[in-house]
C-alpha cells in the first residue's frame, strides 16, 4: 500500500527536485559563466555591494548608539531620521492635555487658539 503524501511532504520533495535541477543546469553552464564578461561584472558588483552594505550597517549601528546617548541626555522619547535626511526628535506624548482642556474651558467662552497656547506653554 502506498502512502499519500501530505502537502508539507509534497513541498519538501518539490523543493529538493527544483534544487537538484538547478544544480545540474548550473554545472552545464558553469564554464561559460566563468568566462562571460557580464557575469564577471555581476560578481564584482556583488562584492562592492556587500562592502557597501557592511559600511551602511556599521553607520546604522553608530547612529543608533548616538541616538541613545542623545535620548538619555535630553530625556527625548525618540530620535529619528526623515526621508530628507533631517533628524527629528519626539518628546513624551502622554501629557495630561485632556484634563487641562476641560479645566481651562469650564464656564468660559472658548478661545481655542488661546487655550492651545496656554497648554503648550505649560508643557514646554
Amino acid at each position: 500500500m502506498s502512502k499519500k503524501l501530505s502537502k508539507v511532504e509534497m513541498n519538501v520533495i518539490s523543493n529538493e527536485i527544483v534544487k537538484k535541477v538547478n544544480e545540474k543546469k548550473y554545472e552545464k553552464i558553469k564554464g561559460k559563466l566563468e568566462k562571460d564578461v557580464d557575469f564577471k561584472k555581476l560578481e564584482k558588483l556583488s562584492k562592492e555591494l556587500s562592502e557597501l552594505n557592511k559600511k551602511v550597517s556599521e553607520k546604522n549601528k553608530l547612529y543608533s548608539e548616538i541616538c541613545l546617548k542623545v535620548r538619555n541626555k535630553f530625556e527625548i522619547i525618540n530620535v529619528y531620521r526623515c526621508n530628507e535626511g533631517e533628524v527629528k526628535v519626539m518628546f513624551n506624548s502622554n501629557l495630561n492635555v485632556y484634563n487641562d482642556l476641560v479645566l481651562y474651558s469650564i464656564g468660559k467662552d472658548l478661545d481655542v487658539e488661546s487655550l492651545i497656547n496656554k497648554i503648550v506653554e505649560k508643557y514646554s
